[in-house]
């Protein structure tokens, strides 16, 4: 369908279609011109006939009508024999009217016709359903008509004319054949290379070129289609300069080689895009105690990114001056409410521990996929939201949760690229998957559960590209 709408096939269309219909016309007038002219020419040749004739008939009438009927007959068969058929002569001599008899045609309405033919302009008539053309000529009293049907004339002069109009056909097609060779290899083709061209740039392949061309028009829009590839080019590759540093920025802002008495920790980070919009953070607390973070902003990429940083930055500023995690988020979401934009909102679990103690603290703005996996019974404790998402409310409130761990038991931290992945049918991911595996992958080790847990989201992935950022923090309790 896209072929029959291109250019190259409509141009072509157009093009010889204009040719077929001048070739026809040209084609059907040329034939009526030439049957015209050919019937002409008949004329012309019974005029000079019937002229030819009439001297002999002439010298012949002393000798009475018996030798000029003998004449007649004999020139209109040997006429008949040199292929004209049709021909009939008729002689009107002293009031007496001869009509040759070779080949039967002789009768009043064949004279009739003969003579009504001579008087009319076109010097044709009809005698029953033959029309008749006619030459004459006149001596005195002598007068000798010549005549040939026109059907055989016309006939006669078709094949002929159909034997010129079908060189003129094979002419005009080897024409139209170069015009189209022409026109593919001048316009069709470098158009073809041009669209093709401009797809390779639409699908990312940035910096190709096309041409050069012959035509000063198509060389001129390929020099804009290459300026216009350069560019995007260049940008593409600044802009990937740019990304990859506020990659590594991000990725800076992450903890690295942080060792915590107590607990062992693994982590899974995969962006969407070059920058995520999820966070998670390790920090020293001032009173020696530590906290765990995981955030997760609306959306992804470069906006995502700048808020995840400047949740960092607040994160590190409240931890200066609070230890509790409800505190915490209440410090963070007095100032996140100031400076984020309407509508822009992120999640936040906050987790303390205090090395050597059995309990964990935590608060959760809006972030419900926490889990507790216990050591000695396997069953799996949700740790459920304490308050709204950061960002909603300027006053909004939260609560500090606190628990008993043991040794062995496992903390499992996960943001929702983890929980809505979704595969081919439409169908997530979901919490009750991620608990499956935190419950199947409690006697291997931290990193391995992690590694499964990806291997599993990229299984239901089906090989899809993730469309939202994935973050997995898992923790163990080692004292």
């Amino acid at each position: 369908m896209t072929r029959l709408r291109g250019i190259r096939f409509r141009l072509l269309v157009a093009v010889n279609t204009a040719i077929a219909l001048v070739l026809l016309v040209f084609l059907l007038v040329d034939y009526r011109r030439e049957i015209a002219a050919r019937v002409d020419q008949k004329h012309v040749a019974l005029d000079e006939e019937a002229k030819t004739l009439l001297p002999a008939v002439w010298r012949l009438r002393p000798a009475g009508t018996a030798a000029v009927q003998e004449y007649v007959d004999a020139v209109c068969g040997q006429m008949q024999d040199a292929d004209s058929p049709g021909h009939h002569i008729s002689v009107r001599l002293d009031g007496t009217v001869l009509q040759a008899k070779a080949h039967g045609r002789e009768s009043p309405e064949m004279l009739a016709a003969m003579q009504d033919a001579a008087k009319a302009p076109a010097h044709q008539s009809h005698v029953g359903d033959e029309a008749l053309v006619v030459g004459s000529s006149r001596r005195g009293d002598v007068m000798v008509y010549v005549s040939e049907y026109l059907s055989d004339i016309q006939r006669s002069a078709r094949g002929q004319v159909l034997l010129r109009l079908v060189g003129i056909v094979v002419l005009t097609l080897v024409a139209t054949i170069v015009v189209n060779v022409v026109f593919v290899r001048m316009a069709a083709k470098p158009l073809e290379e041009l669209v093709g061209t401009v797809r390779r740039i639409a699908c990312g392949q940035l910096g190709v070129h096309a041409g050069p061309f012959k035509t000063a028009e198509l060389e001129y829009l390929a020099d804009e289609i290459n300026s216009m590839s350069t560019s995007l080019a260049q940008i593409d590759q600044d802009r990937r300069q740019q990304m990859d540093k506020a990659r590594h920025i991000q990725e800076h802002l992450l903890p690295h080689e942080v060792s915590i008495p107590g607990l062992a920790i693994a982590h899974l980070y995969q962006p969407a895009v070059e920058i995520a919009g999820d966070y998670y953070d390790i920090v020293a607390l001032p009173d020696g105690s530590w906290l765990l973070c995981i955030a997760d902003v609306t959306g992804h990429g470069v906006p995502a990114a700048m808020t995840a940083a400047m949740l960092k930055a607040l994160l590190l500023h409240a931890a200066e001056h609070h230890a509790a995690p409800a505190r915490i988020l209440r410090f963070i979401n007095d100032r996140f409410a100031t400076v984020s934009l309407d509508g822009d909102f992120a999640t936040m679990m906050l987790a303390r521990w205090v090395p050597g103690a059995a309990t964990l603290e935590y608060a959760s703005a809006g972030h419900g996929n926490a889990w507790c996996l216990s050591s000695d019974s396997g069953t799996i404790r949700e740790l459920p939201s304490t308050g709204l998402p950061l960002g909603v409310h300027s006053d909004a409130d939260w609560k500090t949760e606190t628990f008993s761990v043991a040794r062995g038991e496992r903390l499992l931290l996960v943001t929702d690229g983890v929980t809505e992945v979704f595969d081919m049918r439409g169908e997530q991911f979901g919490g009750d998957r991620v608990t499956r595996i935190l419950t199947q992958c409690k006697e291997v080790t931290l990193t391995e559960m992690v590694r499964r847990i990806d291997v599993a989201l990229r299984a239901h992935r089906g090989g899809e590209v993730p469309t939202d950022d994935c973050t997995v923090v898992a923790v163990e309790f080692t004292v």
